[in-house]
């Protein structure tokens, strides 16, 4: 019984977040304190860790995210900065890096950023945690294992 209202609680929890749109990141530029406010309001809900100073710096570093103008950040910035955050924790950020550049070969970036939202937006909708089997659980852990690999593999190849 506590299992299954904590999981109800877990499901109420994950129906109420949504990554942005594109059109509503903010249109202004902002200063790093700025992007890690707002990147961090929809960061942390999803996997628990904020963003750091320190760490849009590395991203920076290592071109992954263009340097910002005038010490202040873009909308496109803010917007691959929130794809780099989400995917880190199942992606190196060489694998990240790679498949941003592929992503940006394809698409512009408000529509690449705006493909990827949808998609981890309807995803997140349609997991139905309190109905799930133990069956189901090691089913999703080995699919992202899977996944992870065929991703890693597909972004390695499209270099």
């Amino acid at each position: 019984m506590a299992v299954e209202k904590s999981e109800e609680k877990l499901q109420q929890k994950l129906s109420k977040i949504s990554l942005p749109k594109y059109q509503d990141l903010p249109n202004l530029d902002l200063y790093m304190d700025q992007v890690i406010d707002e990147i961090n309001q929809y960061l942390i809900p999803i996997t628990k860790t904020a963003i750091t100073k320190s760490m849009i710096n590395s991203y920076v570093k290592k071109g992954i995210v263009d340097r910002p103008t005038k010490k202040r950040y873009s909308r496109v910035q803010l917007a691959k900065l929130l794809v780099v955050s989400i995917l880190k924790p199942i992606l190196s950020l060489d694998a990240i890096t790679q498949a941003l550049r592929i992503a940006m070969k394809l698409d512009s970036v408000d529509n690449a950023y705006d493909q990827f939202v949808t998609l981890f937006n309807t995803e997140l909708k349609q997991i139905d945690i309190p109905n799930l089997s133990a069956k189901q659980y090691q089913s999703m852990a080995i699919k992202s294992l899977l996944y992870k690999l065929l991703v890693e593999d597909l972004i390695t190849r499209n270099i």
